[in-house]
């Protein structure tokens, strides 16, 4: 009789043949004595995969003799056996899901995948509900064994537990930082943590004033190039022979339609202007700590109706515009000077997102998609500008076709510190 665990250690064993296979291969002209100099060591691969506190792990790499050290997502564990293209280590206590690292005289390993680390009894995290959140926000944890949770913490910061239950954990996010994070679970099982690389979470922050919802604000428009504006304005205002009017997400939205009487005049059949501010009002928000580009994200949902099947060009434009004394794109001109995302079908596509079925999209669009559209062109993007000289957001409905069309818009947000919507 073939027992499970025969299985389970014939499977290890036929993994860590194939690893060792290619570690040799990678390793061909080594030697396991002296070569002729010291190399940086890499780890290909581990086996088993995930393990519990006191299992033993194989890994499987190049140039690992005479390792250091060998940790655990940072948690230092112990070496039984070291050899050129193969290293034995223990699950270390405390140790959480993450990568491995190998350390050598040459340098730093690093896996590609993480090390799921299994604590029977310890709460074990399947979903999070939502998957961005800002600090005082609750959060729904859905795994197995939370009855006993009696302690969350979001990058390193406690938050407050409301409610427990066998499958279900609900606390409020306290002061963590911004930024991609795990959430680590103590119960009365253990300590587990989630790994961000499967189970995404994100500390953000909104930027205020700057946000959009239609249902009870008043919002700037202007009409530009030559296209005929027919209907525009909060969805619950338009006049009764508005056409391709979407249905809601929820209440009020934005409405832009018309139609171009040309192929180009619908290059930019309108505008919205978000938050005129004077320069130097959102320095505060986007300071020099904040620069990293995918730390900042413009998040909308937008409808797109009225788009012929054969058309492939941009359908809107998400704007940040600088000060008129600032030379953005450095070609001595400082007019009308702003960096666009113009996103078209099948760049949304491209990017992973699908619209639902009435046809919105909600989307986080990082900055660094943003690049020169001004009207002198020049090759600037984003992380060029000086924040200091922003002083507004807009959208702008953009159409490189003749017909009718329509421009729906909601929930209009800017963050720091990951995406509003995770996909």
């Amino acid at each position: 009789m073939i027992h499970a665990n025969d299985i389970v250690s014939r499977s290890s064993s036929i993994v860590l043949c194939i690893l060792s296979v290619i570690a040799l291969c990678v390793s061909c002209n080594n030697d396991d004595s002296a070569n002729d100099g010291i190399r940086i060591p890499a780890i290909l691969g581990f086996s088993p995969e995930s393990g519990e506190p006191g299992d033993e792990i194989t890994i499987v790499g190049t140039d690992l003799l005479n390792a250091t050290e060998v940790s655990f997502n940072g948690i230092t564990s112990t070496i039984s056996d070291n050899k050129l293209r193969s290293l034995t280590t223990i699950v270390p206590e405390g140790g959480t899901t993450g990568k491995l690292s190998i350390t050598t005289e040459g340098g730093i390993a690093i896996s590609v995948e993480s090390f799921e680390v299994v604590v029977l009894g310890a709460a074990q995290v399947i979903d999070i509900t939502p998957k961005s959140a800002q600090v005082g926000q609750e959060i729904t944890l859905t795994g197995t064994a939370m009855a006993t949770v009696n302690k969350v913490t979001v990058g390193g910061i406690e938050g407050t537990i409301i409610s427990t239950s066998e499958t279900e954990v609900v606390f409020t996010l306290g002061a963590s930082p911004i930024g991609l994070s795990a959430i680590e679970l103590t119960s009365e099982g253990g300590v587990s943590s989630t790994d961000v690389n499967s189970n995404e979470f994100y500390v953000v922050e909104v930027m205020i004033p700057y946000f959009e919802t239609f249902d009870e604000e008043t919002v700037l428009f202007s009409s530009g190039g030559d296209a005929e504006i027919s209907n525009l304005g909060v969805s619950d205002m338009l006049p009764s022979d508005a056409t391709l009017v979407p249905n809601p997400i929820d209440n009020i939205f934005y409405y832009i339609g018309g139609t171009s009487d040309t192929g180009d005049s619908g290059s930019y059949t309108g505008q919205i202007g978000h938050s005129r501010e004077s320069s130097g009002f959102f320095a505060d928000f986007f300071n020099e700590d904040s620069r990293e580009l995918t730390q900042l994200y413009f998040n909308i949902q937008i409808n797109f109706q009225g788009v012929p099947n054969d058309y492939s060009g941009p359908l809107a434009g998400f704007r940040l515009r600088f000060d008129e004394g600032y030379d953005a794109d450095g070609d001595g001109s400082t007019t009308d000077e702003y960096v666009e995302f113009r996103p078209s079908l099948q760049n949304l596509e491209d990017l992973g997102y699908i619209p639902n079925d009435d046809g919105w999209y909600t989307l986080s669009i990082s900055f660094d998609q943003f690049v020169n559209s001004g009207p002198s062109g020049g090759t600037g993007t984003w992380s060029v500008y000086a924040v200091e000289t922003l002083t507004r957001f807009a959208i702008a409905s953009r159409r490189e076709h003749d017909g009718e069309y329509s421009l729906s818009i909601d929930n209009i947000y800017i963050t720091k510190g990951g995406p509003l919507h995770v996909r």
